[in-house]
C-alpha cells in the first residue's frame, strides 16, 4: 500500500531501504538518512505533514489488492489477506506494513518459470508459515535484478517483523507485465537492518544527524554559517575540485558549441538523420495561463549549495 500507515517516530520497513541503500549500496535514488530523519525528528516534535501520493501511487493502491490475491492462483498459496494490520518488530524497533500475507499452513511447494523467479536461481522451493507481500507498481521495465530500493531490502524487514522464513515480491512492470520472485529470509541483511535501525532510534532520541551524503543533504543539514576554521589537510580536494570544474566550463562550452552547429544544419527541421543516429530538436507547446501574483515571502536564510573558491 502507497502511503504511510506505520508511526513516523519510528523508523519503518518502507524507510530502512533509505538507511541501508547509503550504508551498504550505491546510494538511493528519492531520500537520503538526514531525510528520514529529520521526519522522525518532527514527527516526535509534533510537526508531522502530511505527504501526498500523488496520481502514480492511487492507482497503485488501486491495483495492489488484485495483483496480491492473484497469488493464490498463481502461486497455489492459500488466499492472501491484503493490508493486514501493522507489524511491530522486538520492542517496536521498526513497524512493518505489509500489502499482503499469506499463511501456508501445509507445505505449498512452488516452481519457477518465465513470471516466477526464485531468488538464487533455484527451480523450486517450498513454503512454509507466514510470507509476507510486498506489491510494486512500476513503469520501468523488468530486469535481471530488483533493485535493491524496490522491494528487497523492505521485504526483509518484514520478514523479520512476521517471524517469515520466506517473502514475496509481485511487480507490475508497465501495466501489462507481472513479477513474482520470492526470497529466503538473509540473516547479514536482517543483522544489518536491526544494527541502522537501533543506530536510528539513539538519533532520533538525541537529534544527532547522520554525515550528509550529498550536496543538497549537506545545505539541509548545516544551516547556519559563522566563523572560519583551517582545514590544511583537503587541499588536494580543493585543488581536484578546482581543476573539475574549469574542465567543466570547457565541456559546456564544446556543448554549446556542437548544439549550435547541428541546430543550425537542420534550421527548421524537427529531426535530423546523422548516419546510424536520429537528432531530434522538438517544439515544447505550452497552455496560456492567467497573470499570477506572487505572494509576498518573509525573510529567511538559506545555506548556499555551491562552494566559492578563490586563491588567497
Amino acid at each position: 500500500m502507497v502511503g504511510k500507515l506505520s508511526d513516523d517516530r519510528i523508523m519503518s520497513g518502507s524507510r530502512i531501504p533509505v538507511l541501508y541503500c547509503w550504508e551498504y549500496g550505491d546510494g538511493h535514488p528519492y531520500a537520503t538518512p538526514n531525510d528520514e530523519l529529520r521526519r522522525s525528528i518532527c514527527s516526535k516534535n509534533g510537526e508531522s505533514e502530511q505527504i501526498e501520493i500523488g496520481e502514480p501511487g492511487e492507482v497503485g493502491n488501486l491495483l495492489e489488492p488484485s495483483l496480491v490475491e492473484s497469488l493464490h492462483e498463481l502461486l497455489g498459496v492459500p488466499i492472501p489477506q491484503t493490508s493486514p494490520p501493522v507489524m511491530k518488530y522486538a520492542d517496536n524497533l521498526f513497524q512493518a506494513s505489509l500489502d499482503g500475507l499469506t499463511v501456508c499452513d501445509e507445505p505449498v511447494t512452488v516452481h519457477a518459470n518465465e513470471i516466477i523467479e526464485i531468488d538464487g536461481g533455484e527451480e523450486s522451493i517450498t513454503l512454509t508459515g507466514p510470507v509476507p507481500i510486498e506489491c510494486k507498481v512500476t513503469s520501468d521495465f523488468r530486469r535481471d535484478e530488483i533493485p535493491p530500493y524496490r522491494g528487497p531490502i523492505q521485504l526483509q524487514a518484514q520478514m523479520m517483523a512476521a517471524g517469515a522464513e520466506f517473502g514475496i515480491i509481485i511487480t507490475l512492470h508497465r501495466g501489462i507485465e507481472r513479477h513474482v520472485k520470492i526470497y529466503r529470509a538473509n540473516p547479514l541483511m536482517q543483522e544489518r537492518i536491526k544494527a541502522l535501525c537501533h543506530d536510528f532510534r539513539e538519533r532520533v532520541f538525541s537529534e544527532d544527524f547522520y554525515k550528509p551524503v550529498n550536496v543538497d543533504d549537506a545545505a539541509k543539514t548545516y544551516q547556519d554559517a559563522s566563523g572560519d576554521i583551517e582545514m590544511p589537510d583537503k587541499i588536494d580536494v580543493v585543488k581536484r575540485l578546482e581543476a573539475l570544474r574549469e574542465d567543466a566550463k570547457i565541456i559546456e562550452s564544446e556543448i554549446d558549441k556542437l548544439q549550435t552547429e547541428l541546430m543550425n544544419r537542420m534550421e527548421d527541421a524537427e529531426s535530423a538523420r546523422v548516419g546510424d543516429y536520429l537528432v531530434k530538436w522538438p517544439v515544447r507547446h505550452y497552455k496560456a495561463q492567467p497573470e499570477k501574483v506572487t505572494p509576498a515571502k518573509e525573510a529567511r536564510s538559506v545555506r548556499l549549495k555551491s562552494l566559492q573558491i578563490k586563491r588567497v
